[in-house]
């Protein structure tokens, strides 16, 4: 389970955990305190627009430059694929799914980058088309942020060459005060729009950048903010607050003085590691040796601050995306995009930042009441939150663990599969760890009814054994449907191939696998404080868990004692042989043992042999004792008929397998259904294990 204390990763950060701590004690004995805004940067960059067609091409987007993005370095997540889809920014529907996954997870705001240069306007159809038709638009508040700075071409442009101007800031009081008429008439009025203390809020990026351009005449800024508060109020909306962002504490009195309200960063990327490594041409940067020192050195900088920070975390930097793909790496030399990366910004490194962040901005006297998130959806900068296939959506799991879920019985989420959103109970216990990977977690649902002990069923989650999330569209079916049974789920995550590559393991699968029974005894271990009775213990998985969930239940001697097992289209074989005598045409699974192919697997079965008899299910239901054997039910979509379409999950692994059970006397049925049918296998286990 997360902790709620301050993580310190360095004697400094050590050091401004001990004073937010006392600091927060001391607000404690005065009552709780309130509840902190978390505030999430959108970049509005994920759909057609007229300029975009001018600049780049008709109908460009800048997914483009996210498909076919390279990995550069080990550890580099690219390419990377969001789990709800390359959305449409312009698109409500798909801003509806950002709105659901973002509200449930804690985000009250997205702060909506605004180009606004003299008049002209771009990319606002992501905030006017997308968010404010989103359904579910009331879920989530929005605020604007002016991006005051000239916009020039840093979209793959040749490293070394001079970046064209694309549009240019008028710098003037009508500019401003244009924009400031513009969101009168469109935004500051809306029920969605953000209001920090009751005031409208409104935000500026680079604001020294602004006061400088007015000749660092702070008279001069305060004169135009306060023509813009008259109109805000005479518009009948009340007050307005002025956020200033990427402002210094040094510069903080000058800001003050200007008329601003607050101030905070837009993101603490790796211009924030220590300057001496960047001088030395360093390119890498380790987000979890770095990060959480990075948030407390600037929250303890800011306490000098004349106005209140409302503190940044930053999730990583990558803008690789935005190189050129043929420039060779490492760069010859540093200048945007080509610059340093963070790597290893796990969701666990990331969560740590937040409790820094959290705890600083409760105890602050100046009371900042919010934390920016940078960012939703800055793809290819390396700053999100969205689920995808490196971090599933434990970024999301993050903020929902320091900031709490709304509502807080409910957990929304994406399956990586169909794309789909899926609402459950929220887990009676979120993101356990079994183990020091940060993969190696597992969420728990018990019964809301009865006293226990509480059969139990694990879900291992499909993908290859290289993707999926702990939760998906198989383990959301399971959870009502279980526990209203009396039965409590734990569904497992696991490591990937490509982390069994990374940590050395061969074959990669055995990791995943290890994994999964790491996990099993777990749970085990915990059975008491669980209230689980794991006398009463069945195994349920998709595809590649499901063949996990034969493994663990068969390997040994069922040494888990196992009592069911329901595997949903798993691979029920792991000899590639076999394979392809069951299933001609099959080309899956080389991965697994560390081959490049299927072929070349096959060509050296030989020296997996080993292997293969610890892992491949039919091997195992060879060898078991039938006495010791679980009961076995196997789910496919359609019974065999020829040439199955689907060969990586064709029936024929479970016709060919039920058939060695039933020379065994080992009690096997293979069951059809359609294409979501994932119920039948629950109700099953569900009879197996209430069965006394």
């Amino acid at each position: 389970m997360y902790s709620r204390h301050v993580h310190a990763c360095s004697a400094f950060c050590a050091r401004a955990a001990v004073a937010c701590a006392a600091a927060f004690c001391a607000i404690a004995a005065e009552g709780a305190p309130e509840r902190l805004d978390v505030v999430a940067v959108y970049y509005p960059h994920w759909h057609r627009y007229p300029k975009g067609d001018e600049w780049f091409h008709p109908g460009w987007t800048e997914w483009e430059y996210v498909r076919d993005a390279k990995r550069l370095y080990p550890g580099h997540k690219q390419p990377m694929v969001p789990y709800a889809g390359y959305l449409d920014g312009s698109n409500p529907a798909d801003v509806a799914k950002e709105i659901a996954l973002a509200s449930n997870a804690g985000i009250d705001v997205f702060l909506y980058d605004y180009y606004w240069y003299d008049g002209k306007v771009t990319q606002e159809e992501a905030l006017e088309k997308g968010f404010l038709c989103a359904p579910n638009r009331d879920r989530m508040k929005f605020a604007i942020m002016w991006c005051y700075h000239e916009r020039n071409y840093q979209w793959r442009p040749a490293l070394g060459s001079e970046r064209r101007r694309l549009m240019s800031l008028a710098h003037t009081k009508d500019e401003f005060l244009g924009l400031i008429d513009h969101c009168i008439a469109n935004y500051f009025a809306r029920p969605e729009y953000w209001r920090k203390d009751g005031k409208v809020f409104f935000s500026i990026f680079n604001a020294w950048h602004f006061y400088t351009r007015h000749g660092a005449n702070a008279a001069a800024v305060r004169a135009e903010l306060d023509e813009a508060r008259a109109r805000i109020r005479a518009a009948g909306l009340g007050e307005a607050h002025f956020n200033a962002q990427n402002i210094s504490p040094r510069n903080s009195a000058a800001i003050k003085a200007a008329g601003f309200d607050s101030i905070t960063d837009y993101n603490l990327a790796t211009g924030s590691v220590p300057r001496a490594r960047r001088l030395d041409g360093q390119l890498l940067f380790d987000y979890a040796s770095n990060m959480p020192d990075i948030v407390a050195r600037r929250c303890a900088e800011m306490d000098s601050a004349a106005l209140p920070y409302m503190p940044n975390v930053t999730t990583g930097w990558d803008a690789t995306p935005r190189c050129r793909q043929d420039e060779p790496y490492p760069w010859a030399k540093r200048e945007y995009p080509y610059g340093a990366s963070f790597t290893n910004n796990t969701a666990d490194a990331f969560r740590k930042s937040l409790e820094v962040a959290k705890a600083w901005a409760e105890s602050s006297p100046k009371k900042p009441g919010a934390v920016y998130v940078n960012g939703w959806n800055e793809y290819t900068e390396g700053t999100y939150l969205v689920p995808n296939n490196w971090d599933s959506d434990g970024f999301l799991r993050a903020v929902a663990a320091v900031f709490g879920r709304r509502p807080a019985g409910e957990y929304t989420f994406v399956d990586p599969v169909t794309k789909g959103l899926f609402t459950i109970p929220s887990a009676t216990f979120e993101d356990v760890a079994y183990g020091g990977h940060p993969r190696q977690k597992l969420d728990v649902w018990l019964p809301k009814s009865g006293g226990g002990p509480f059969p139990v069923v694990v879900y291992f989650h499909g993908g290859g054994w290289d993707g999926g999330a702990i939760v998906d569209r198989i383990a959301g079916n399971a959870v009502s449907r279980l526990t209203e049974r009396g039965v409590a789920v734990v569904s497992s995550g696991y490591r990937y191939i490509r982390d069994a590559r990374a940590d050395g393991v061969k074959p990669p699968v055995a990791a995943c696998i290890g994994d999964c029974e790491a996990a099993l005894r777990f749970v085990k271990a915990h059975a008491e404080d669980w209230k689980l009775d794991c006398s009463r213990l069945g195994l349920v998985g998709g595809s590649a868990g499901g063949c996990t969930a034969l493994c663990l239940a068969l390997r040994d001697g069922n040494a888990h004692s196992v009592k069911a097992v329901a595997p949903i289209i798993p691979q029920t074989s792991m000899d590639p042989a076999e394979m392809r005598e069951w299933i001609p045409g099959i080309r899956y699974g080389g991965h697994a043992f560390g081959y490049g192919s299927f072929d070349e697997w096959l060509l050296h079965r030989e020296a997996c042999l080993d292997d293969i008899g610890k892992i491949s299910p039919a091997a195992l239901l060879r060898r078991i004792d039938a006495a010791r054997a679980p009961a076995i039910y196997m789910l496919y979509p359609k019974r065999l008929a020829g040439r199955s379409p689907d060969l990586v999950h064709s029936p024929a692994f479970g016709e060919r397998f039920a058939e060695i059970a039933r020379k065994r006397g080992i009690s096997c049925e293979v069951a059809y259904g359609g294409r979501e049918f994932y119920g039948a296998a629950f109700d099953w286990i569900a009879d197996e294990l209430c069965r006394r």
